[in-house]
């Protein structure tokens, strides 16, 4: 659920500025967990036909909720580990 916070700290961030913020996940485990997260409907995915192509991702309604709602004990968490 990181994921979704650190999405839900900016407007919208590509997949190479997600993996910056991740930096001790995998690719493939990165990619994954997007796919899941837009299957939940918590991440929206927009692709631009642009050359290179460029994709970002943001969260959706959903998303911010369940961000809005995770924080509380995500800062909790880091406070007592």
């Amino acid at each position: 659920m990181q994921l979704v916070s650190i999405i839900g700290a900016h407007d919208s961030l590509r997949f190479a500025e997600i993996e910056e913020h991740l930096p001790t996940a995998s690719t493939s485990t990165i990619s994954k967990r997007l796919d899941e997260f837009e299957e939940a409907g918590l991440v929206s995915r927009t692709q631009y036909n642009e050359i290179p192509p460029r994709v970002e991702y943001a969260l959706t309604d959903d998303g911010d909720e369940v961000r809005t709602r995770l924080e509380p004990l995500l800062e909790w968490a880091t406070e007592n580990s």
